[in-house]
């Protein structure tokens, strides 16, 4: 091509380098897993968990949370669909929670 001003080498090299990067993502990945090391995504399951068991028994436990992530969650998606997808979680929650109260009486 006329109007490319890399040489030929530069693409060879960024394909390279990739394939690297690969590599070393694959491994550091497999390594976590064999040492049993949690990664940021397992704890922030376990948090949503846990915040999900609170406001399932008690919607003001955390006065101001709620917002605060609703504001976080807003940048990327819409308000309201984020408000209704909480409080979806948040019921299906409090109907485990009472299905397993149930079930150990």
């Amino acid at each position: 091509m006329a109007d490319d001003f890399h040489d030929g080498n530069d693409a060879r090299r960024y394909r390279a380098r990739l394939r690297r990067q690969r590599r070393y993502q694959a491994g550091y990945r497999q390594r976590l897993k064999e040492k049993a090391i949690p990664q940021k995504d397992d704890f922030a399951t376990a948090c949503l968990d846990e915040l999900l068991v609170i406001l399932a028994r008690d919607p003001n436990a955390v006065p101001g949370f709620v917002g605060r992530v609703l504001r976080r969650v807003t940048r990327k998606f819409g308000r309201e669909a984020a408000a209704d997808r909480l409080t979806i979680m948040v019921q299906r929650t409090a109907q485990r929670l009472r299905a397993a109260e149930v079930g150990s009486q």
